[in-house]
């Protein structure tokens, strides 16, 4: 097998990016754009040991679940995998990778719920972060092709090949923002020599508001006051931002974020529990599914009769506040003094001074602190920690402290795994229940509810 190679394959399964997966003399090759039943002609991008990677170059039988993608660069953008593949198959492919993961790594069965569709299939991004590039004369914005630093041009509003993923408004504010840099005569970034002005335009729709914050290779954005005309020229609510970052990094926002034009934050609500956000702010990229699993984890809260609720991983403290609305106590426990103050003030901001109790620090080691306090009342522990999972020691304070029941919040089902196995020895999986935050895309949510075994 080499490089350049052209292959005929039975596609026999699905790979945990979505990609098919065929095989030629028990030689495993990754197709990308390749679906389960299909014979594709495939051509072969990179060998390794004991696979390589392919893609698809013709269909020569196709799925009965493969659907005309409606963007015209998806297999080129690294924005999504699965716009070939019907939205019912997406979400068996995306159940059956959290099972399959989970049964993989716990040598045991689990029932999992089917996928929890989104409300939104297209355009339900609220944020997006944009690399600007200059590509065929011309200043773009886009996604990265996939392994590499190459942006794939979003085409302009009224032409075929817009992103379909991000919300309505973000392109029109993207071309707005690309004049502005051409009438200035504003540089973009060039990463190898570390040349250049604009770095990244992010922008977040909350409600109807939009934060839009241009991350720069310096200390200032040049005529900004035009950026804001022409903005406003167009209807826009919004707030403008500036993010300085001079380091050769791939970290996309500065330290610190200055306030152009408009409002520190903008002010949103979910479930009836209103929150700031800040261009520095974590927040689901999915408003219909955040609320759906908001609601889902409030109810398991509500139904188990516990009265003590720990947050742990609490950042700004969204979900603290809805779980205030079925706990006497809350304890939010986070590590970034920031987001503390931010939690705080949400507290307040929604009559639930006296209910939530900010803890910041370590959760490896505040998690048993608090659980001893709670040790004769019962207590509930929520986790929804980052793409790498939990911390060990938080791992290992959960099983030295024994809370009644874990709710583990996961956007990795690979790294959920690892942490259900470990929990395994003290805890039973009540439900297992993936959600589809990022149609389109190989990315799964999923909520796991555990409790504790009785001995």
């Amino acid at each position: 097998m080499q490089k350049g190679d052209i292959l005929t394959l039975d596609i026999t399964s699905v790979g945990m990016n979505g990609e098919g997966i065929g095989r030629v003399d028990n030689f495993v090759v990754f197709v990308d754009g390749a679906m389960q039943g299909e014979k594709v002609k495939a051509h072969v991008l990179q060998v390794k040991k004991s696979f390589c990677n392919a893609k698809v170059i013709k269909v020569i039988s196709p799925s009965s679940d493969r659907v005309q993608p409606p963007c015209k660069v998806c297999f080129k953008c690294g924005g999504c995998e699965m716009q070939h593949i019907s939205y019912a198959k997406q979400l068996e492919i995306k159940r059956d990778r959290v099972k399959s993961c989970l049964e993989r790594e716990c040598k045991m069965q689990f029932n999992v719920d089917e996928t929890v569709a989104s409300p939104q299939v297209f355009y339900y991004r609220n944020k997006i972060q944009l690399p600007i590039s200059f590509q065929d004369g011309k200043l773009v914005g886009g996604y990265f092709a996939p392994n590499s630093h190459k942006v794939v041009a979003f085409c302009r509003q009224g032409e075929s090949g817009i992103c379909h993923l991000n919300c309505d408004g973000m392109q029109d504010i993207i071309d707005t923002f690309l004049d502005y840099m051409h009438a200035e005569g504003i540089s973009h970034y060039d990463e190898n020599s570390h040349s250049g002005t604009i770095r990244h335009l992010v922008i977040r729709k909350v409600g109807d508001k939009f934060a839009i914050c241009v991350v720069v290779n310096g200390q200032s954005l040049k005529s900004h006051g035009k950026l804001v005309n022409a903005l406003k020229a167009k209807g826009f609510d919004f707030s403008l931002y500036l993010s300085s970052n001079t380091h050769r990094t791939n970290v996309i926002m500065g330290d610190k974020v200055t306030v152009l034009y408009g409002e520190e934050s903008l002010q949103g609500e979910t479930l009836g529990v209103k929150y700031q956000v800040s261009p520095l702010s974590f927040m689901q990229v999915n408003d219909g599914v955040r609320d759906m699993i908001y609601a889902k984890v409030g109810s398991i809260i509500k139904d188990s009769g516990i009265s003590n609720v720990i947050d742990a991983y609490s950042g700004v403290g969204i979900m603290s506040n809805i779980f205030a609305k079925y706990a006497d106590k809350v304890y939010a426990i986070e590590i970034v003094r920031q987001a503390i103050d931010n939690s705080i003030q949400l507290a307040k901001l929604n009559g639930n001074e006296d209910k939530i109790i900010n803890v910041c620090g370590d959760c490896a080691e505040e998690l048993p602190k608090v659980i001893a306090k709670l040790k004769d009342k019962g207590s509930i522990v929520v986790l929804d920690p980052p793409r790498k999972g939990c911390d060990k020691r938080v791992l290992d304070a959960l099983l030295y402290a024994l809370p009644d029941k874990i709710i583990y919040v996961s956007c990795n089902p690979a790294t959920l795994a690892r942490d259900v196995k470990l929990l395994l020895s003290q805890y039973d999986v009540e439900s297992v229940t993936p959600y589809d935050m990022f149609p389109q895309t190989k990315h799964v949510e999923s909520v796991v509810c555990l409790i504790r075994k009785t001995q």
